[in-house]
Parts: C-alpha cells; structure tokens; sequence
C-alpha cells in the first residue's frame, strides 16, 4: 500500500501569552447628582477596544467602566448611582507574531481600589489590576501522512481539530438619528465620540454567514443651557449584515470579529444626533474534523511537522432564570405600566473553571420604558443592571483552558408593584472549552540516500516494498544470475520485506 497524505487547513498558534497591567485612573460624580457620603458597591468591567500587532508585540486599547452605588450627602440620604470609564493601554510580547495575523484578546479585572480624591470630594481615584491574555494565530494549509507503506511500522493518534473552511469580509455602515433623554439638556457642540462594536449573534445559511450585532457610543456634548455645562449620553444601534463565505454550511462554527473603522456624530435640526459609523466584520468558518495521522514511523526516517493548534474540549449550553426586585430610582416618579423593557447590553465578567465545570457570573443592562403615577402620567425611561452566576458541566475541563462563554437573552419582562418593578430574564448561556494542542506528526517520508556500490565491491542491501531481482540487477549493473549466486537459496519470486541480501557490483555503463 502506498503512502495516503490529506491536507488539512488549521488555525496554527504563533503565539499566545499573558500579562497583568495597572490601571490608573479618576472618575468624577456627574454634575445631576448629589456628593457622596458613604459607597455602598463598587462594579467594574473592562473591555478590548482594539488591539493592533506588532511584529513579536501586541498592544492593546480598552476602557474600564466603573459603577458606583452610593448613599447621598443630603438629609434624605438616598441611594444613588453613577459611572464612568478610564481608558488603558498594555502591551503583551509575543515571539512570531507579525501584523495581519488574526488576533484574540480577553480581558479580566482581578482587583479594583476606589479612593476619595484629596483635591476633590466628587472625585474619586481608581486603581486597577487587569489580566490581559492575547492569543496570535495564522491559518496554514498542511498536508498530513494518514497511512504508510506495508513496509512500515506506523503509529497512529487521532486529533481533534477545527479545519478551516473559509474566510470572509464586509463592512456595514451603521447609522441613526436620535434625540438625547429626557433627563439630559439640548446638545449645543459635541466634544467627544466613542465607540464599540458588539457582535450578539451569528448564524450559518449556504456560502454564508448572517451577523447580527450592536454599536455602543458614548458621546459627551456640551449642554445647550445657560451654564453650558458638560454631559454625556449612551446610545446603541442594532444591526444586522452578511459577509459571504465560500463552502460555509448552517452545521459548522464561525468566529466574527468586528472592528469600527469611522465613526462621525453630528448635531442635526431641532437639534437631534446624527450617527453614521462604519463597522469592518471579519468571518471564519471552520469545521471541527477528527483526523487520524501518522505520529512514528519504524523503518524509514520521517519528515515531521509540529501542529500548535486548539483542540476542542468540550461544549455544552445552559439556561439560568434571574430574577430580581428593585427601588425606581430617585428622582424618578414610580412607575404605574410597563410599556417596554429591553436589552442594552449583555456581558459575562467572570469566568471560573474548576474541574468539568464552568462558573460564570455576568449582567444585563436594562432599559424600562413606563407610565408614571403622576397625574399626567408622562412617559419615563430608567435603566438597570440586573446579575445573573451559572454553570456549565463539560467534561474534561481544568483551570487553565481556554473558555469562550457567549449569554443571550431569550425572554425578558418587567412588571411594577408599587414603587418597585419587578424584572425576570431567561437568559442562554453558552460555553465552548479549548486548549492548545502541541503535536508533532508526520507529513512524509525522507527518501533513503542510494547505497554507493564500487565496481567489484559486495554491498548488503535491505529488500524494501516493490523490489525485484530484475530492479536491483540492472539499478547496481549486474545480473539476476550473479545475485543468485552470492545468496544460495533465495527464491525470487518471495522476496520478504527487510530481508537482507547480497549484491555484486559490477562496472556503470
């Protein structure tokens, strides 16, 4: 039999590494609320804006956003809350990594200190500590040995792999006009614009991929009132695009990564904001494969390569209820109806895995549109952030793999009980368990050097697969008669594989 080689296309790990960086910063009490006397809770995310590579070198650009529940320095001594976000930049060094290798950034907050400000009461410090993992990979097409000669003694194992099928582009310009809340001044200039793609969703049709996702801004303007002073607001858009992906099918993975290129933010008419923003979408699809290749090979000298690649440990997918009561908030009127609740955005903020089990903590920002009890029963808006800790058992999980975790929000209702609401979500979580897989396998046979064979010199030569005494005579310039000769006894017709002969060498030409 001869040799079988099969290409495979895989997702090869250049590089992958993990740093710790500090982040330094100071929030401050927006202008609308109260001073603080006591904080009673201190929340904090970080997100990845960008990460651009370097060659051996990523550098990484986030913010992270700190939310503070307080109780106010004023004789009601109500509960409120503000937050606000500190940008950071962290670098991570990683030996072969070169721009234009697809890149994969996670963030985590390991520890926040948040101090009172000697210089000003409505600011606070903030120290952080963030754990910044980054992973560089680059498709490679490798061509693989799965079987081997009758010659040979092969090892075989089976790898479990995600073979990349294909790749694909779009960008998508994500607009919209709005109006600032009600609780927020007419904006007059504009000072800054940030923003962040998210995607939420992804699914696979024929040849391609339907991406559905979110664009966060968050604008600061200057007031249109007498003080002129200055705010900020919070918008999302929702969109939904494709990119076109050859060979792509509903049953395999995809993987998006979405990058906002442009993003330009006007004050329009009587005024209103004018949002157009361009989002690049970058989509992989891969199928996992389980492939049975040579790894050892007795009998012949083999030329190997070393895969570095994610192998799949598991994936599993649950769904946890969360529910919760809460206070509207003050200064805002209690609620009477419900008109509307949903989903600004949703994020997991911690991930723990012990073994066979993911832990996951995450939030969901809300957003409740209702009729208040006043008497003109004028229409409000509020948000809130509800929590939510789950678990998914995968097998073979330990602390150390790699986890992506994806929640989606799947039902969500919110109900007033006197001056509170009462707010339920159903929430799917979904969690996928890799770990870097560092294999050396085979990908084809060295060719054995020709044995030099002086005239009149008798060699010892090893009968390989497909030999003949015919072949060998007329390869070292002898006969079939003269070989016989030196090795009384050898049948030509069952020549054995390894088997070692004789043969005369006689003169080239």
């Amino acid at each position: 039999m001869a040799h079988t080689k099969q290409k495979i296309t895989v997702n090869q790990v250049v590089s992958e590494d993990t740093r710790q960086v500090v982040v330094r910063g100071a929030i401050t009490v927006p202008d609308a609320k109260p001073d603080v006397e006591q904080i009673i809770s201190t929340d904090r995310t970080a997100s990845i804006k960008n990460t651009r590579l370097l060659p051996d070198k990523a550098v990484v650009e986030g913010k992270l956003t700190v939310q503070i529940v307080y109780v106010a320095f004023e004789p009601s001594q109500s509960v409120h809350h503000f937050h606000d976000q500190i940008p950071f930049t962290g670098f991570v060094d990683l030996p072969g990594a070169l721009p234009g290798m697809d890149v994969q950034t996670d963030v985590l907050v390991e520890d926040v200190k948040v101090t009172p400000s000697k210089k000003d009461p409505r600011v606070f410090d903030v120290t952080a500590v963030l754990q910044i993992k980054v992973k560089v990979t680059e498709a490679q097409e490798v061509e693989v040995l799965t079987a081997t000669g009758d010659d040979m003694q092969a090892e075989f194992d089976t790898i479990h792999i995600n073979d990349v099928v294909g790749r694909g582009t779009s960008q998508v310009i994500v607009s919209d006009n709005f109006d600032e809340p009600m609780e927020k001044p007419e904006p007059k200039k504009i000072l800054d614009v940030d923003s962040t793609v998210t995607i939420t969703e992804t699914r696979i049709v024929a040849n391609k991929v339907i991406v559905d996702g979110e664009l966060s801004l968050q604008i600061m303007y200057v007031g249109a009132v007498p003080k002129q002073s200055v705010h900020d607001l919070h918008h999302t858009i929702k969109f939904t695009d494709f990119i076109e992906v050859e060979g792509a099918e509903p049953n395999m993975d995809v993987i998006v990564k979405a990058m906002v290129e442009d993003c330009e933010v006007q004050i329009k008419g009587d005024p209103y904001f004018e949002a157009t923003c361009v989002v690049k979408l970058d989509a992989m699809v891969t199928e996992s494969r389980e492939v049975r290749v040579v790894v050892n090979c007795s009998g012949a000298t083999m030329e190997t390569v070393e895969l570095n690649v994610e192998e799949l440990i598991g994936e599993d997918s649950t769904q946890v209820v969360a529910r919760e009561t809460f206070e509207t908030p003050d200064p805002k009127p209690c609620p009477v109806k419900i008109i509307n609740v949903s989903v600004e955005n949703i994020e997991v903020t911690d991930v723990k895995v012990i073994r066979n089990k993911i832990i996951i903590r995450g939030q969901v920002d809300l957003k409740i549109v209702y009729v208040s009890d006043k008497e003109d029963q004028a229409v409000h808006a509020m948000h809130h952030q509800l929590n939510f800790r789950t678990f998914v058992e995968i097998q073979g999980a330990i602390e150390g793999m790699d986890v992506d975790v994806k929640p989606m929000v799947e039902y969500i209702n919110a109900e007033p009980v006197n001056c509170d609401v009462n707010v339920e979500a159903v929430i799917k979580v979904r969690a996928r368990v890799t770990e870097t897989m560092r294999r050396e396998v085979c990908v084809g046979v060295v060719p054995e050097p020709e044995v030099e064979c002086t005239p009149g010199e008798i060699i010892d030569y090893t009968i390989k697969s497909g030999d003949t005494l015919f072949e060998l005579a007329q390869r070292y310039s002898t006969s079939v008669r003269q070989i016989m000769r030196h090795n009384p006894g050898i049948d030509p017709d069952n020549l054995k594989v390894g088997q070692v002969i004789k043969i005369p060498c006689g003169a080239k030409g």
